[in-house]
């Protein structure tokens, strides 16, 4: 019997061998943890004390970080294992596509909110590491990173009537929206579209969600419908392979942008956003790390 693994690479090849062991070791670092934040009024109570808002302010934007980094995975991981699931035999292309569907949503999701952040953080380390001492005495908040980071965790679909009484951050952008505005080369987002019609064909009640149940001929103006078995190890195969490269990017935009969140703050003096685990995994050769870690060794600011 073959195991999830297995699974993984068959449907995911290498990158989907990689999101899943990644997310075995790392999150050993991080399942369990708990971080308090203070309350709005006690930190709006500071007074004169420049230093104290800096440190509180940096220290719990850091656990913010690690919060969604983490967050990201273990969601990502639960989509990734339920398309694995689908294609354990029997196997289910109904449940592989709307695992998949959530995949590459959160995919997007995750990159459009946490993709600034190691270079947010990295462009301001000696800030960041001066409010962490408590000696930065001018008043540094980040709003956009900050706003993202809320973004990440508290956005939902609102209503018509939710708007005097949520913020913007709290309000989930559509599905084009989130592919639209994470700077993609045309021909992906394009794929990203079609990839997405197909999965929403699939996993809403359309003729679309039928159609590979049956099949039918017809002789002159007479016809005949047969029932079949859907061959849905097939379709899932034919559909992995069809969006082969697409799959691997959503994979990559997802998972890449956690594990650089976390790398980044590994440079940070905050013990509780340590995550040791990740620095056994290397992304030197990924561009968007090369350029973070490069501003971190420098201290740039941007």
């Amino acid at each position: 019997m073959k195991n999830a693994r297995q699974f993984d690479a068959e449907l995911f090849g290498r990158m989907g061998v990689f999101t899943a062991k990644l997310y075995a070791d790392v999150s050993r670092d991080f399942i369990g943890k708990q971080y308090e934040f203070m309350g709005t009024s006690k930190y709006e109570g500071i007074k004169n004390l420049s230093e104290k808002m800096n440190q509180v302010y940096w220290r719990e934007t850091l656990l913010r970080v690690y919060w969604a980094a983490a967050l990201n995975l273990m969601r990502h991981q639960r989509w990734q294992a339920g398309c694995a699931s689908a294609f354990n035999a029997p196997a289910n292309l109904l449940s592989f596509a709307a695992n998949l569907r959530g995949l590459v949503e959160g995919a997007l999701d995750a990159n459009y909110s946490l993709a600034p952040v190691p270079f947010t953080l990295a462009g301001n380390r000696m800030m960041i590491e001066s409010a962490l001492e408590g000696r930065l005495e001018e008043l540094f908040i980040a709003k956009e990173l900050e706003e993202r980071l809320i973004h990440f965790v508290y956005a939902r679909k609102t209503g018509k009537g939710d708007g005097a009484t949520n913020p913007a951050s709290h309000t989930a952008l559509k599905p084009k929206d989130y592919r639209n505005a994470i700077g993609l080369p045309a021909e992906d987002r394009v794929s990203f579209s079609s990839l997405y019609d197909e999965l929403c064909g699939l996993c809403h009640p359309t003729a679309y969600s039928l159609a590979f149940l049956w099949d039918q001929t017809t002789r002159g103006d007479a016809y005949t419908i047969h029932i079949t078995g859907g061959e849905d190890d097939a379709r899932i195969r034919a559909l992995c392979q069809k969006f082969e490269k697409t799959i691997e990017l959503a994979m990559s935009l997802s998972v890449t942008v956690s594990a650089l969140c976390l790398k980044t703050l590994n440079w940070f003096s905050l013990p509780e956003v340590r995550c040791t685990s990740i620095e056994r995994w290397n992304f030197d050769d990924v561009p968007a790390w090369k350029k973070v870690r490069a501003m971190l060794s420098e201290g740039v600011a941007q």
